[in-house]
């Protein structure tokens, strides 16, 4: 039975859970968890803090976090606080980001410790930043002031028309009401655990916070962007998750993943939305849950919450079309039907006592989208510019969106805003995009924008997209762009969007060529991209990301051609086409059998641009593994080359010292680029060598920029590998394999004998090592697992120049994530820091064929 809502906040209900339920665990993050005791605790802790920035009036407290766990304790911290809260996401780019803070006006920017510095850096003048993971509880301890249930809660910012984010707002009394509407419908109670998959900006979150959390359910937070699709199974079945919210494509790949025999034994519900739901995503609910388990289509918009809810049982008649209904409106509230017929389309107006009070500072918005509602005193309505039809059962079907307005991956996205940005791109002079569909009247799975470009040489699709993604999220994106001189007008003056739309065949790709694949190789590498991109036919010379790809969806690349065969794709980033993955599969097949030619120290990564090439050297393992997350950061003016240890191809013996090592990459490094000035970078242990190298270089006059060490130890002697049995060492390799952090083939016995006896090797001869110290400057991003008091520090008494060290991560493994957003926001600042101290005329980079 619902709570009545309107009587309360959400830092009451929080309080009566505590009260009721206060050793049991609220919430799970990887290691971490909160019990509801704990979490009330800190909520009033965060409230006092914010109490403290001196605003008594009800304001806005931004939230900037990548873990979820602090960012629910800040949500509840804001709300008894009084003020609403602004969520922000941290992977989008800056320019967005500070829009926001600008617009919204905080008092506060709340963050984690990981984000503490990036916050700083991009807070407004006259606004606290507060760490909410080291705040303590104020001395000041008069009671918090009452909130009132129609004081807003949040404003949550979406696409918007004119070209910028429009904020949503949203009152406490609503917020409970959508939640008991959600939580009524799925039956959540104590006993659930629910999983938490989205980021806190994206407002389907509430669902799972506030419905779950509020009914004493345990929430599980998986991040999506980190952990990927392919272990999510593994994880519901770990975390015994009973109700699974996910978005459509998601929760399809995740099926389609499975076994047909594979169940998901603990689901008693599955709830999806965001997108169109098949019948096809039916058949995948019961072929993999138990006949106990209901499936949830629901449409919801951030402006009025669940507009309507289809639950469906596995003794259900099946779906009599291809798209599922999205079922009739839960109690106080109705979508107005009164004007349509049976089956007849139109626009959704929904109607509720509980829609949102209006868009931030936004009156021409409120007076299209809100009126009164003048069948129900009190009631309010809602032009939500989405199209659907109520047939003769009752249920509402979804259509599509009214003008520029559409769906990506879940999210509702202004085309107008993607056209603003594109105005923004060097050499284009005018610009258009449509949404690209691979059905006619299927959802959309993009946009296509249409270029007029001022020259010839600026129709460059990599570049306008570059430049975009200092922007737009990355699911804002164009997938495809067709270049014309001139933007087709109607005779108003209008761009004539329908003359546009049969410029090319849908998705439009110009001047392209489909050469059929070659061989088996090329023709599984086709079929992954056609899997993922949804593209059909996919030829041999098409690359992955001129089809659509994103750095999301080139992850799940790796992933999928290591399950499809057994090798580890790394440099796909210079030429990502069918046949360029192919021949590199077909070269890491046959070198290990053939054992023919030795492997070389020195691998280009990237040859291409004008910035002195970054030499990176390896780690422990002496692999020359690089994640192409990292050479997307670094972006295409970035040549890069890295080095693997000698001997990894059984084929030569390991080096014996780290001064025979750092020779060896010496006259390497300097065949490929003879004269300074050298960008040296270091991956852990690799440190040691690059201060050998950087002495050598300066010794013989050359100009070395400062060093790059990325995560390096504190101490020389940091492990065992020597004492380490073969078969472990076998096994922790293949565990870093699954997880995409190593490649090679760790299969093979023989490749695996000489990847132990090199990495034994490097550890003897750090062991060996007597370290001369190195007085150039040095940038440092390390976790803080490793960051020691310098005075003690190996690494202090090696590099005793100027020594800049910034914490970017809690452990190893994350600080060398490029996914990390600490880690991105610092590698690039370093990476510029670096560049500007090349002297002036320094020479561009030799591109070779």
């Amino acid at each position: 039975m619902a709570t009545n809502a309107g009587a309360e906040t959400i830092g009451i209900r929080l309080a009566r859970i505590a009260d009721r339920l206060p050793d049991k665990i609220a919430i799970i993050e990887r290691e971490a968890e909160v019990s509801f005791g704990q979490l009330d605790a800190a909520a009033t802790t965060i409230a006092r803090r914010i109490r403290a920035a001196g605003e008594s009036r009800p304001s806005r407290v931004c939230l900037f976090f990548e873990r979820k766990l602090p960012a629910i304790k800040a949500i509840f911290g804001a709300g008894r606080s009084g003020h609403a809260y602004v969520p922000l996401d941290a992977g989008d780019p800056e320019e967005r980001l500070r829009f926001i803070l600008d617009d919204s006006e905080p008092i506060a920017l709340l963050t984690e410790s990981a984000l503490y510095d990036r916050a700083c850096a991009i807070a407004p003048p006259r606004c606290a930043i507060v760490d909410v993971e080291s705040v303590e509880t104020p001395e000041d301890s008069r009671a918090l002031p009452d909130v009132a249930p129609d004081a807003l809660v949040y404003l949550y910012y979406t696409s918007g028309s004119t070209g910028q984010p429009k904020g949503v707002t949203q009152t406490h009394e609503n917020l409970l009401f959508f939640a008991d509407a959600y939580a009524d419908a799925l039956r959540i109670d104590d006993a659930d655990r629910l999983s938490l998959l989205y980021t806190l900006s994206f407002n389907a979150a509430n669902m799972d916070i506030f419905g779950g959390l509020l009914r004493g359910a345990t929430l599980c937070a998986y991040d999506m962007r980190r952990e990927g699709i392919p272990h999510l199974a593994d994880w519901l079945d770990r975390e015994r998750i009973t109700v699974l919210h996910v978005v459509p494509t998601v929760f399809r790949e995740l099926g389609n993943r499975l076994p047909s025999t594979r169940l998901l034994p603990h689901l008693r519900v599955i709830d999806l939305g965001g997108e169109s739901v098949f019948g096809s995503d039916l058949g995948l609910f019961r072929r993999h849950t138990l006949e106990s388990c209901v499936f949830v289509n629901q449409l919801a918009a951030t402006e009025v919450g669940i507009i309507a809810q289809h639950i469906v049982g596995h003794r259900d008649p099946p779906a009599s079309g291809a798209i599922v209904p999205v079922g009739r409106c839960p109690p106080g509230r109705r979508d107005d039907g009164g004007v349509a017929d049976v089956d007849e389309a139109g626009e959704m107006i929904v109607c509720s006592p509980h829609v949102s009070p209006g868009y931030w500072r936004r009156p021409s918005l409120d007076a299209r989208a809100f009126s009164a509602d003048p069948r129900e005193p009190g009631w309010r309505r809602y032009a939500s510019g989405d199209f659907g039809h109520i047939d003769a059962a009752g249920d509402l079907h979804f259509l599509g969106r009214r003008g520029s307005r559409i769906k990506i991956r879940g999210h509702s996205v202004e085309m107008m805003e993607i056209e603003a940005a594109l105005a923004t791109c060097p050499g284009v002079a005018k610009a258009a995009v449509l949404a690209l569909r691979h059905e006619p009247q299927g959802e959309p799975v993009g946009v296509v924008a249409y270029v007029a470009t001022c020259h010839e040489a600026d129709r460059d699709p990599t570049l306008i997209r570059r430049h975009l993604a200092t922007h737009l999220p990355s699911y804002m994106l164009p997938a495809a762009f067709v270049f014309v001189e001139a933007l087709p007008l109607t005779a108003s003056g209008k761009i004539d969007r329908m003359a546009l739309s049969s410029l090319e065949p849908t998705p439009p790709r110009p001047e392209r060529e489909i050469e059929a694949p070659q061989d088996d190789v090329e023709r599984g590498v086709a079929e992954i991209f056609e899997q993922l991109l949804q593209v059909v036919p996919v030829g041999r010379n098409d690359d992955f990301f001129m089809l659509g790809g994103d750095s999301l969806l080139g992850v799940e690349l790796q992933v999928k051609l290591r399950e499809a065969f057994a090798v580890h794709v790394a440099n796909f980033h210079e030429d990502a086409t069918v046949s360029r993955i192919a021949a590199n599969i077909w070269r890491d097949r046959a070198e290990p059998a053939a054992k023919s030619r030795a492997m070389p120290v020195l691998i280009p990564l990237w040859r291409q641009g004008g910035a002195p090439p970054l030499f990176l050297i390896h780690g422990r393992h002496g692999q020359a593994f690089v994640s192409p997350h990292f050479m997307q950061l670094l972006g295409n003016e970035q040549p890069v080359w890295a080095f693997q240890a000698r001997g990894l191809d059984g084929l030569r013996e390991p080096h014996a010292t780290i001064e025979d090592m750092a020779a060896e990459y010496l006259a390497e490094m300097q065949k490929e680029h003879p004269r300074g000035p050298y960008f040296l970078g270091a991956l852990c242990a690799g440190a040691y060598i690059a201060a050998v190298m950087a002495r050598e270089l300066r010794k013989a006059g050359q100009t070395v920029l400062p060093l790059l060490l990325l995560d390096p130890p504190d101490r020389l002697l940091h492990g065992g590998y020597s004492q380490m049995s073969e078969e472990r060492f076998v096994d922790k390799m293949k565990a870093r394999r699954a997880m995409g952090r190593t490649l090679g083939p760790v299969e093979d016995p023989a490749y695996m004998k000489a990847v132990v006896r090199t990495a034994v090797a490097f550890e003897q001869a750090i062991v060996d090592h007597r370290p001369q110290p190195y007085d150039g400057p040095v940038y440092l991003l390390s976790s803080r697992q490793r960051i020691q008091a310098s005075d003690s520090s190996d690494l202090r008494g090696i590099f005793t120049g100027r020594f800049k060290r910034f914490e970017v991560g809690t452990t190893h493994a994350e600080a060398l994530d490029p996914r990390n957003p600490v880690f991105a926001s610092y590698l690039l600042r370093c990476v510029g820091l670096i560049r500007g101290a090349a002297p002036a005329g320094s020479p561009a980079v030799e591109i070779r064929p």
